[in-house]
């Protein structure tokens, strides 16, 4: 004997199931996407830059104990030490890069353990140097 209940329900489920989504795409056919924003940035334009012109209080360097920049740099950035190199009797140069996060910074750090951000920007790929980074935005 054939029973026609399993068929019934069968059928009440898959019209429900079609009803349901008939609404959720009417619901997201009746709100338009909203718009999205966007800022053109400026080509070419380095943290140097961009520091240059902010007043003349946020220009300058940020300074703080080596081993908390470095932590810091670490941290927030994914930033390994690349290069170092002496600048005179008692001062250093350090450039430290981050091929995960495409970032670089280039320190200023004193034998007496102080250390200031000397430029900093994105553009850091692997196979690069500490070079091309000084290279293209020299010491001041």
């Amino acid at each position: 004997m054939f029973n026609p209940l399993p068929f019934l329900a069968l059928s009440a489920v898959a019209l429900g199931y079609s009803g349901a989504i008939e609404r959720v795409e009417a619901n997201f056919q009746a709100d338009p996407a909203p718009a999205v924003t966007g800022f053109a940035s400026a080509s070419n334009l380095s943290v140097q830059d961009f520091a240059a012109s902010l007043p003349e209080t946020l220009q300058d360097p940020l300074c703080d104990a080596r081993e908390q920049i470095t932590e810091d740099l670490s941290h927030d950035f994914a930033e390994t030490l690349e290069a170092s190199w002496a600048q005179d009797q008692d001062v250093t140069i350090e450039v430290w890069t981050s091929d995960l996060m495409g970032t670089w910074t280039v320190l200023h750090v004193e034998n007496a353990g102080l250390a200031c951000i000397l430029s900093s920007g994105f553009g850091w790929t692997e196979g690069m140097t500490a070079q091309d980074v000084v290279q293209d935005h020299p010491l001041s």
